[in-house]
């Protein structure tokens, strides 16, 4: 499973963002339109939250210039809040490992420009995950 960061728009009005696992090789329309009444929607604090589908009256995917934070706030790096857990900030450090790596990168064999790129993304998350795991064990 892959997850998709997403913002739904529920019909109250009110909006829930997070990421949706998605199989691998699927969309995210299969996924909404599955036989489940009910989406599992993981939140940035790392809380699940069970969407029912009749619910939903909008599902958003941020630009990608809006994903790709250039910025060198640590928590804005990894993508959590600064009162996340030690439990959450791992969880979150490792799901970015599993999308950044380059021998993932080189795996899908994208070239040495995109293993530069890991490459680079890779060590601006683990010094983000440095910092920001001193704070938390303090």
């Amino acid at each position: 499973m892959k997850p998709v960061v997403v913002e739904v728009t529920l019909l109250d009005g009110s909006k829930v963002s997070g990421k949706i696992c998605v199989p691998v090789q699927g969309r995210l329309s299969d996924t909404l339109n599955d036989d489940r009444s009910f989406l599992p929607v993981e939140c940035i604090d790392g809380t699940f939250l069970a969407v029912a589908k009749r619910a939903i009256q909008q599902i958003s995917l941020p630009a990608a210039e809006a994903a790709i934070y250039q910025g060198e706030d640590p928590y804005r790096i990894l993508g959590v809040k600064p009162d996340i857990s030690p439990e959450h900030l791992r969880k979150a450090y490792h799901e970015l490992c599993a999308v950044h790596h380059p021998d993932r990168i080189r795996g899908l064999g994208l070239g040495a420009e995109y293993e530069q790129l890991a490459t680079h993304n890779m060590a601006r998350i683990n010094t983000a995950y440095a910092q920001v795991s001193k704070r938390t064990a303090t």
